[in-house]
């Protein structure tokens, strides 16, 4: 993996919450592979890493590869653009509607072809096999009508490239999956590149985490699966001479094509042979003339296509929907970057690229009394995001841009930095009032070996009362953890109810003072040093204690095994014991007491203070209180 990549999937993974399965990236220009990175995993059971030669089903980029076979046939002098299909597929009736006979190539390939839409049934399934697809193809359409004469208007249609596949299968004589793998993926080395029934062993298809894998009939409209990479081999051929298509199809697919009835309707013009957009503009950057762009979405994939000639370049990025991104602009943000790191070219049109001792300065972690903020800067952008000390992120602040002196937010705020006393703070001004929201991170040379022998230790809470509301939500249990990219710093990462209206989430940073003290350090005014902790820890008959935050934790690995025992006489401490065979019903409650029950990251599933109904754990922990 190159720096650029490097670089390019680090701020990519800002953007990734903790859920999402996997995305995948390439970046091509001058024919020459910048960047591609698969980021997560293959959706499967063990969660196998994902690589570039996985691929990812593009849906609706598959319009591209159909046109491309017809261009194909037209160049031949086998099909004509502006031909009836009727006469390329004899069996292909409306008798409900006559005016089926009128339609073209053209307007199966433009979206004015008058056709419902899609033929849902077969549109994504499990299993390719014994299909008879072009059967029901026809079924479906001798029971339909048109919506509109051929080449009214056009409006997104998967049923017109269905029947541009079908005409492509019919003149060739060849299977629609076989005639695209002969002559257009496999001549330009697209080995993954393939429609559902000839995948390629070695390109696994990655799918949404706890799905089956997606496939889909509709292969003309929808079916191919593909790595990045080889999308962005496919994506060359329009920005380069080839064998495969000639410079006159590459024209004609690029003309605008799509047709309206609405005066100031200035987008649906914009449709070409294939092409969801031949003129696409995006506002916050110089992408020039001609750019061509494809999207495709289907039950588990987002995914963007994009030719840009003023770069001579080829973007292609694609998402399991679990997430969450907006691709369109992370792809193109991460092209700018690219370019600004290899060209030293600005294409943001509404920002500059921010120094690189702003970035060196001011990048990294910072620090709120209740979260850890990771701030991350690229190219003319920057990123805030909580990052959860166990794992995966949540931006709070996103695409914020560099105006030359400080950040702009999309609602107004503005962030700058201000350094006081030796510490650094994010400042925000929103309203025409300025407060810091967070502080930079320090470090500190103390790191004890006991506060290093406690990473990684849970504790859990031992003394709360029976009409706590707080312990519910939030501070059950804590983890110690070291803080990222830290030295000497450690987060108490306190479990909690991700539905609590107060923190949801509260992780704690302290510096450690010696052996047993931790101290909370923040000195940010206004908001952002409420609620610091420190935590002191002590050890009594061999059991390891904490006092933080006004309540009283045990390290669990000393609790014993919950065996039936009964509530304790006394009220310094709650009989707290581990869940480690499924425990089916919970004994009774005397008046005035209660029973939480927490799982094996100390979140609460069951508080009788509640009335919740109570649903049997296999592990975790009990609180008799």
């Amino acid at each position: 993996m190159n720096q650029l990549t490097k670089k390019l999937s680090a701020v990519l993974q800002t953007s990734l919450p903790k859920k999402a399965t996997s995305v995948s990236y390439a970046i091509m220009k001058d024919g020459v592979l910048l960047a591609a990175d698969a980021l997560g995993h293959q959706g499967d059971k063990d969660k196998t890493p994902a690589t570039i030669n996985c691929t990812y089903n593009v849906a609706s980029v598959s319009k591209i590869y159909c046109t491309v076979a017809v261009m194909q046939l037209v160049e031949q002098g086998k099909v004509d653009l502006d031909t009836p299909i009727v006469q390329y597929l004899p069996r292909f009736s409306m008798p409900m509607d006559q005016r089926h006979k009128q339609i073209t190539l053209r307007h199966c390939l433009s979206h004015t072809s008058g056709l419902p839409g899609t033929q849902w049934r077969g549109f994504s399934v499990s299993d390719v096999k014994n299909c008879n697809y072009y059967d029901d193809v026809y079924d479906y359409l001798s029971k339909s009508t048109l919506k509109a004469d051929p080449g009214e208007y056009a409006v997104y249609c998967n049923d017109g490239f269905t029947m541009a596949e079908m005409v492509v299968a019919e003149v060739s004589g060849i299977p629609f999956d076989i005639y695209c793998k002969e002559y257009i993926t496999e001549p330009i080395g697209a080995e993954s590149t393939r429609l559902s029934a000839l995948h390629h062993e070695n390109h696994p298809l990655v799918r949404e985490y706890k799905k089956p894998a997606e496939l889909l009939l509709i292969q003309g409209g929808a079916g191919f699966t593909t790595s990045m990479v080889d999308l962005c081999k496919f994506g060359q051929l329009f920005l380069t001479s080839n064998a495969i298509i000639s410079e006159e199809s590459k024209k004609e697919m690029a003309k605008p094509q799509g047709h309206t009835f609405l005066p100031s309707d200035d987008r649906t013009e914009l449709y070409g042979l294939g092409w969801d957009n031949v003129a696409f503009m995006e506002p916050d950057f110089d992408l020039g003339e001609g750019v061509l762009l494809k999207g495709g979405n289907s039950f588990q994939f987002t995914t963007q296509f994009i030719v840009l000639p003023k770069y001579n370049a080829v973007l292609a990025m694609s998402e399991t929907h679990d997430c969450d991104l907006d691709v369109n602009g992370t792809l193109l943000r991460l092209f700018a970057l690219a370019l600004l790191e290899t060209e030293g070219k600005n294409i943001y049109t509404h920002s500059q690229p921010v120094p690189a001792e702003i970035v060196e300065k001011y990048s990294g972690i910072y620090l709120m009394p209740s979260h850890v903020v990771k701030l991350d800067i690229d190219g003319a952008c920057a990123d805030a995001s909580f990052l959860h000390v166990r794992g995966g992120k949540d931006r709070f602040y996103k695409d914020l841009r560099w105006n030359g002196t400080r950040f702009e937010g999309e609602k107004g705020q503005t962030f700058f930095f201000e350094e006081k006393g030796g510490d650094t703070f994010l400042m925000t001004t929103l309203k025409g009032r300025t407060s810091a929201s967070c502080m930079k991170a320090k470090e500190f040379e103390n790191t004890p070996k006991a506060w290093e022998d406690r990473l990684g230790k849970d504790y859990i809470v031992i003394n709360t009362t029976a009409n706590d509301y707080i312990i519910y939500e939030i501070m059950t249990g804590f983890r110690v953890i070291k803080t990222p990219e830290c030295k000497g710093l450690y987060t108490l990462s306190f479990s909690g109810r991700s539905d609590s209206g107060v923190y949801g989430l509260f992780e704690g940073t302290v510096s450690a003072v010696d052996d047993n003290i931790g101290r909370g350090f923040l000195r940010t005014p206004t908001n952002g040093s409420r609620d610091l902790i420190d935590p002191i820890f002590s050890v009594e008959n061999g059991i390891e204690y904490c006092e933080v935050a006004s309540y009283r934790y045990q390290e669990v690995s000393t609790l014993p095994a919950y065996a039936g025992q009964g509530f304790n006489d006394g009220y310094r401490n709650n009989g707290v014991y581990t869940i480690k065979e499924e425990l089916k019903e919970l004994p009774a409650i005397p008046e005035g007491r209660r029973i939480m029950v927490m799982d094996k990251d100390m979140i609460t599933v069951y508080d009788s203070l509640f009335s919740e109904e109570y649903k049997p754990v296999k592990e975790g922990y009990i609180s008799l209180i």
